[in-house]
């Protein structure tokens, strides 16, 4: 996205989602917010559409900086008198910070989803999302649940699949958008199969062969391992796990089957939302499944002690020992805490953190083992994508809280030495940051040779802020103010 296409200009959402711009989403006046300097700001939904060519900047953005940091997350809670239910559930919004001379541009817009495009013209919630069931009340389980969107709500992730640019959602059916203008393009591929989920965190081999997996829920339910178009494995399951990403080494695919998991029976015949179907058991063990990349199949299952997790950070191989580093929960608590009403709620105190983990799969012995790299909390990881994935590596970038016992909601960044378990901190009292995209800087020596970008909420001034942290010092270089609170968001990618 180049200066001339991000002129200055304000486009102002539906009368629908507010005509002050801001639409509060909860129970919460702006004066709490303000003073407490409250995290919940960030749950608010957004209704103008911007494009401002230049952002005031304080300090220095590197000249090497370039190309546009697209974000994704939900944007917009309400459509007329309904709320959807959860954090997940929001209809997506891209934002993209372009970089070009040290200067920083932006601009945000929604994508034009069956979701959207429902509550923009009819003023209803359409569809089924993560934990909202528009059918519930009306339909049985059957209708409610296959009520797919043509074009679904892709408000997880965004990605360069070949020369297409893509938002992607936990449906394997990814949305394409322009990146220079944000416009919506359309659904990429065939309509969605009733009852497949997929990943919104797909995997590249180092021949370049995308590695990614569905989950058949609607029986004969199974876990599909796919390469390059070609199915490498296929593992039945009587009652499927809900899984969020994978780990990929040189070698190996490997899915973590966590002991929350569904009858898809209850699926077709209850009335309840997607998730809620879900039942943990903290009794049966968490299985890693090791799908081999070149011969195809399963190679081994081993079983581990229950733990629930959404992110995997990174894995390699050596001969038969397989390292797995991923985000561990102690269960799967932490899905009902993002329900809507529950974070917008003053006295909640606390949202579950996961746990940095290193499992060690003993291929040879069929034999689990794992240790905590950081008694501290990390979310939303990143690393060095192209240069350390299926590889050894050093260093991962996420969001955390300083104080898991108190703090509600995430608010410092985290640098990790994942060898000695040193963190590096950044923290502003006021101030919830979002994922850290970690950026290779030209001729780097390091592997955290480069920068990170994290999009800030700071709610004591009720605007958001692009953070530019020096990835080694982990220490501010720059910031560039938005005009307005952005907000949670998810993943995002810069695309040069």
């Amino acid at each position: 996205m180049d200066d001339t296409q991000l002129t200055r200009r304000a486009l102002l959402g539906s009368a629908a989602a507010g005509a002050a711009g801001l639409a509060l989403g909860g129970p919460l006046s702006r004066s709490a917010l303000a003073a407490r300097g409250d995290f919940r700001l960030g749950f608010e939904s957004v209704a103008r559409e911007l494009s401002i060519g230049s952002l005031d900047v304080d300090g220095s953005v590197p000249g090497w900086l370039r190309g546009t940091l697209v974000r994704n997350g939900p944007g917009r809670y309400e459509v007329g008198d309904k709320s959807f239910e959860h954090w997940f559930d929001g209809l997506a919004m891209l934002h993209a910070f372009s970089f070009g001379r040290g200067r920083v541009g932006y601009a945000n817009r929604f994508l034009r989803s069956s979701s959207y495009e429902a509550a923009e013209r009819d003023g209803v919630i359409a569809f089924n999302e993560f934990a909202t069931d528009p059918c519930r009340a009306i339909f049985n389980g059957t209708a409610a649940m296959f009520k797919l969107a043509p074009v679904p709500n892709a408000n997880v992730n965004v990605a360069r699949l070949g020369r297409e640019f893509v938002a992607m959602t936990e449906l394997p059916l990814p949305v394409k958008f322009d990146p220079e203008t944000l416009r919506t393009v359309g659904a990429q591929g065939e309509a969605l199969r009733l009852g497949n989920t997929g990943t919104a965190h797909p995997h590249r081999t180092r021949s370049g062969r995308s590695v990614t997996y569905e989950v058949e829920l609607i029986p004969p339910s199974a876990y599909i391992v796919r390469s390059g178009g070609r199915e490498l494995a296929r593992i039945p399951v009587t009652k499927p796990a809900y899984m969020h990403s994978f780990s990929l080494t040189e070698r190996f695919a490997v899915l973590t089957e966590q002991p929350f998991a569904v009858d898809p029976m209850k699926l077709v015949t209850d009335w309840e939302p997607y998730i809620r179907n879900f039942r943990w058991d903290g009794s049966a063990p968490t299985r890693m499944h090791v799908v081999d990349l070149e011969r195809g199949g399963v190679r081994a299952t081993l079983e581990t002690d229950a733990f629930f997790t959404f992110h995997h950070v990174n894995a390699f191989d050596d001969g038969d020992r397989i390292t797995v580093d991923l985000l561990a929960y102690d269960d799967a608590t932490v899905i009902d805490a993002l329900y809507l009403k529950k974070l917008r709620d003053l006295s909640v105190k606390r949202v579950p953190a996961a746990t940095p983990r290193r499992l060690t799969l003993d291929l040879a012995k069929n034999r689990v083992t794992s240790r905590e790299l950081w008694d501290g909390a990390v979310e939303l990881p990143r690393v060095d994508y192209g240069a350390v994935n299926a590889r050894p590596y050093r260093y991962v970038y996420g969001v955390g809280v300083r104080d898991r016992r108190k703090s509600s909601f995430f608010d410092q960044l985290v640098k990790l030495d994942v060898r000695s378990g040193e963190p590096r901190i950044w923290r502003e009292d006021g101030c919830f940051p979002g994922e850290a995209v970690f950026v290779r800087a030209p001729a780097a020596r390091r592997e955290d040779d480069g920068v990170a970008l994290s999009v800030v909420l700071d709610s004591r001034r009720r605007t958001s802020f692009l953070l530019v942290l020096d990835a080694r010092t982990f220490t501010e270089r720059a910031r560039a103010v938005v005009p307005q609170p952005v907000p949670f968001g998810f993943h995002g990618e810069l695309f040069r």
